[in-house]
């Protein structure tokens, strides 16, 4: 597997809070694959931010190693959310607490800004929450969707896990040209060793 940087992840999840629990790679039991992992430092965080937009300016945010930690605890907590209701399943209640325990820390410290004939919430430029206080409220504005969460999905690639919203209503995989064509070499690798067995 080539290694990942916050600057060339994929962004196929078509939401910020996907794309942020995308930021690494599970197993067929959810459990992350950290071999495949783009957040590894602090930095790499701030790297991942300014790339989406969350952050803006030439300077990177500064998230010392508490926020990176905290950063990476919703991550692993919207993943279990998010694809056990890709599943059709009810999310653990742990998850499901810890996502909106931080989802109220992000509306108690933002400010409403009027931006593009809209109110958005907005943080302090050097809070170090900032960049979690975006995905979690992303989060639970997606979790608020009826229709975007019933076209979220979870990819069936070996060792990918990634989730997306399936605009389509055809999508399968994360990405064709990744896990859906390997899965496809698979299967004709497999078709041609059963036609070689006598």
């Amino acid at each position: 597997m080539s290694p990942v940087s916050p600057e060339t992840i994929p962004l196929w999840g078509g939401a910020l809070c996907i794309d942020f629990v995308n930021t690494v790679d599970y197993d067929a039991d959810d459990r992350p694959l950290f071999a495949h992992e783009a957040l590894v430092a602090p930095a790499d965080l701030a790297r991942w931010a300014r790339r989406l937009g969350v952050t803006r300016g030439r300077r990177l945010l500064r998230v010392d190693p508490d926020e990176h930690a905290a950063a990476l605890a919703l991550r692993a907590s919207l993943y279990a959310v998010l694809a056990t209701v890709a599943r059709g399943e009810w999310p653990p209640a742990r998850a499901v607490a810890h996502v909106a325990s931080d989802h109220a820390d992000a509306t108690a410290a933002a400010r409403l800004v009027a931006r593009d004939g809209a109110f958005t919430p907005e943080w302090r430029a050097t809070d170090p929450r900032r960049v979690r206080f975006a995905v979690v409220t992303d989060a639970v504005a997606l979790l608020g969707d009826r229709e975007r969460l019933d076209r979220l999905r979870r990819c069936p690639g070996r060792d990918c896990g990634w989730l997306f919203v399936d605009r389509s209503g055809r999508r399968r995989w994360c990405d064709m040209g990744a896990c859906g064509s390997r899965e496809k070499m698979r299967r004709m690798y497999a078709r041609q060793r059963q036609k070689e067995r006598p």
